[in-house]
């Protein structure tokens, strides 16, 4: 029962994020990119999408594991089914399965388990205060982020990217209630040149006011994708 009731939360708050998932005038190139592109049309046979996480915390130490999205019945307009394996072991999290799905929803199930985790983290699992992490990102997002045109180094061949960084808490009025996090950066990493189209989501909570590549952080966590497996 108690599992029951975890997938229908989590299943929820993934409705939430969601509901920004369809190009609409006004908003950024992020928002539509992230959440509209048709990501799948590039993958032609059922398989899986494979991810490997890392963290790196400054207190916990490091920690590794998988996200697996299998796409199955594939059909004629490029839609998909899927099923996502959200870690492995104890830390698995249950989620629906989704039907006829255009887009690579990664960053949907990676920015739910973040929100969730950061409004633990602060003390407060509170249903508002996860709610206040996640409209925080949405608005972001929808309002826009830095653009930077990259080389990705995927399985040993450099594809052309872009990678979009937002910092969606560090204006924030509340901030004063978490401090450590108020600099946060999200960076997402996107080619159409790999499956499924997302290559990284990463998070970044700097040992100071800013960072660049190459900084020491407090933690530093992301999901990348490591190749397609076909079935």
């Amino acid at each position: 029962m108690k599992k029951i009731g975890l997938y229908l939360v989590l299943s929820y708050v993934l409705l939430m994020f969601s509901q920004t998932a369809s190009a609409v005038s006004g908003f950024s190139e992020i928002n539509n990119t992230i959440f509209d592109n048709a990501h799948l049309k590039n993958i032609k046979q059922e398989g899986t999408l494979n991810y490997v996480y890392k963290k790196e915390h400054f207190v916990d130490g490091p920690r590794e594991d998988t996200i697996d999205l299998v796409l199955t019945n594939l059909r004629n307009t490029g839609r998909k089914d899927t099923h996502i394996e959200f870690f492995t072991g104890k830390y698995n999290r249950p989620y629906q399965d989704r039907e006829n799905q255009k887009g690579n929803s990664i960053v949907v199930f990676f920015l739910e388990f973040d929100v969730r985790e950061l409004a633990k983290t602060i003390n407060s699992a509170r249903p508002e205060r996860w709610h206040y992490l996640q409209k925080k990102v949405k608005w972001q997002l929808a309002r826009g982020a830095n653009k930077q045109d990259i080389e990705i180094n995927y399985n040993g061949k450099l594809v052309a990217g872009e990678q979009y960084t937002i910092r969606p808490y560090i204006n924030d009025p509340k901030k004063a209630d978490f401090p450590l996090y108020a600099n946060k950066y999200y960076i997402f990493t996107l080619s159409e040149e790999i499956p499924g189209g997302i290559y990284q989501v990463r998070t970044i909570v700097p040992d100071g006011d800013e960072w660049q590549e190459g900084d020491e952080a407090l933690i530093d966590e992301s999901v990348t994708l490591v190749g397609f497996t076909p079935s």
